[in-house]
């Protein structure tokens, strides 16, 4: 086993983990959930999936008179499925590799060590990425791998996510649709401020001919309009302007170790986000305290920061040090009826 890793000690995975910076600016889950960290899992939890329920309004009263008892909006219990998310590396094996290539300076092999981390953590850090897209685009997040078959339903009705989007051809009237889906939102006190989908979802709405001619006049019919164009219109017409899109992708590795490459947001969907003020987060990606940072002390202002958990340890039979990054995470949705998922219709590939 190389010497170099004798040189590292736990304060520098505790440094390590604590200055692991999570935001990524190419995830848009760090934008629709953004990440907060806290010790008390189960109960911030619950109260963030308290949500944000439409004002009921108060009663006038006369002088002197006993005041009107409030009811307390009924919170829908979701089962909390923490995911316990952590992967490791034989390390003292990599670092065998990298000296069999003319690796040799200690200097040189500390770089091997924290790129090994540095991947780790990352690693886990897709894990809540593709959680968090998932929600968004089925309002579900399933658990099949590692033994673990599961899912978690956070509450979205099945009005709202049964939705359809048919954009088989350039013909149909998506705008009519949208605003149908627009209205169903403002039935229930709620106004759509975003929408999420795919590139190829919104190449089909960039030629259909009823958006063309709303932008360019019935002369216009067909012609290719732009993304800033149908942001103006849909602002002009829906209230919103927010167009986003998804097309990232992540591998997947089996056991056997043969990799499969998927998307973090389906292909055909189309999410449109709503809330009763629009001063809410849409939603949450909640982090807690794993056994291992619990391992590494008790929580300090530092741990708020201390998203993924690197920790290392020896084996001695055969030897080899490993190196894992942990994690708890969930997302949470505080408000299930604002997300609006619609599945679109494409064109059939000739």
């Amino acid at each position: 086993m190389p010497d170099i890793l004798k040189m590292l000690e736990p304060k520098d995975q505790l440094d390590f983990s604590q200055n692991f910076l999570i935001p990524r600016p190419q995830y848009l889950g760090d934008v629709i959930f953004p990440d907060r960290k806290t010790q008390h899992f189960k109960a911030e939890y619950l109260r963030m999936a308290a949500g944000d329920q439409l004002p009921t309004m108060a009663l006038i009263h006369g002088l002197d008179t006993e005041a009107h008892i409030a009811s307390r909006p009924a919170l829908e219990r979701v089962t909390v499925e923490k995911l316990f998310i952590k992967e490791k590396i034989n390390q003292s094996e990599s670092l065998r590799m990298a000296q069999e290539n003319g690796i040799t300076d200690d200097s040189a092999l500390l770089d091997q060590v924290f790129n090994d981390w540095a991947r780790l953590a990352e690693n886990v850090r897709c894990r809540t990425e593709a959680a968090k897209m998932e929600v968004l685009s089925t309002g579900k997040m399933t658990v099949n791998e590692n033994g673990l078959n599961f899912a978690v339903n956070f509450g979205v009705p099945t009005a709202n996510s049964n939705l359809t989007l048919d954009l088989s051809t350039a013909q149909k009237d998506a705008l009519g649709q949208i605003m149908a889906i627009v209205e169903k939102a403002r039935e229930k006190g709620m106004t759509i401020s975003g929408m999420v989908t795919s590139s190829k979802v919104l190449s089909k709405l960039l030629t259909n001919e009823g958006i063309s001619r709303a932008i360019y006049g019935g002369a216009g019919a067909g012609a290719m309009v732009t993304r800033s164009q149908l942001s103006t219109l849909f602002n002009d017409l829906f209230g919103f302007s927010v167009i986003r899109t998804n097309d990232l992708r992540y591998n997947t590795e089996s056991k056997t170790g043969a990799k499969t490459t998927k998307r973090f947001f389906a292909e055909n969907k189309v999410s449109f986000l709503a809330s009763y003020n629009g001063l809410q987060d849409f939603g949450v990606g909640l982090w807690g305290v794993t056994p291992e940072e619990i391992t590494l002390g008790g929580w300090t202002g530092k741990s708020a920061e201390q998203f993924i958990t690197l920790t290392q340890w020896t084996e001695q039979d055969p030897t080899a040090v490993w190196s894992k990054a942990s994690a708890l995470f969930t997302p949470v949705l505080p408000n299930p009826e604002g997300l609006f998922i619609a599945t679109a219709t494409l064109p059939t590939a000739a």
